[in-house]
């Protein structure tokens, strides 16, 4: 049974972060991205972000990145508010859903994920979340492993 308070990351470890240009986060971001997602990026699974711009935010930590796809790869862009399709939440509600612990439509009902923007997009990207087949992510399992240990430490911590 999850608890019903909302860990959040404490300001005073967010701030640092918000200093760091979101174009530089971006790029850190893309190339983990592209080495755990190469199988999904290979099989045009991601193709539908052609020509498209995603950013993302997770409010607590202040962090902020954007994403496209430049020739089947994912490719770093500077984030910005009217991005085609923005995505917001806490750094908790985005672990949760990494770890399949809560499903992107719960998530998105109860408003802990905010979507704004294309609607056909936004679409496309939740399906992606709901539908990706995990052992196709290289180092699935021990990263799985990692971030539930993460999440269970988060919860007590915070």
């Amino acid at each position: 049974e999850r608890k019903t308070r909302q860990p959040e990351f404490p300001g005073i470890l967010a701030t640092p972060l918000a200093i760091v240009p979101s174009r530089l986060h971006s790029t850190a971001i893309v190339r983990v991205l592209n080495l755990l997602l190469a199988e999904p990026l290979q099989e045009g699974e991601l193709d539908f972000l052609e020509d498209w711009q995603v950013s993302i935010e997770i409010t607590d930590m202040k962090l902020r990145f954007a994403l496209g796809l430049e020739n089947e790869k994912l490719a770093a862009r500077s984030w910005q508010k009217k991005d085609v399709l923005n995505l917001k939440g806490r750094l908790h509600d985005f672990l949760l859903l990494a770890t399949r612990q809560e499903d992107a439509d719960t998530l998105f009902f109860q408003r802990r994920l905010k979507m704004e923007g294309s609607t056909d997009l936004g679409l496309e990207v939740k399906n992606l979340l709901d539908g990706i087949d995990l052992d196709t992510i290289r180092f699935h399992k021990p990263i799985d492993g990692a971030l539930k240990r993460f999440l269970s430490l988060y919860e007590r911590w915070f």
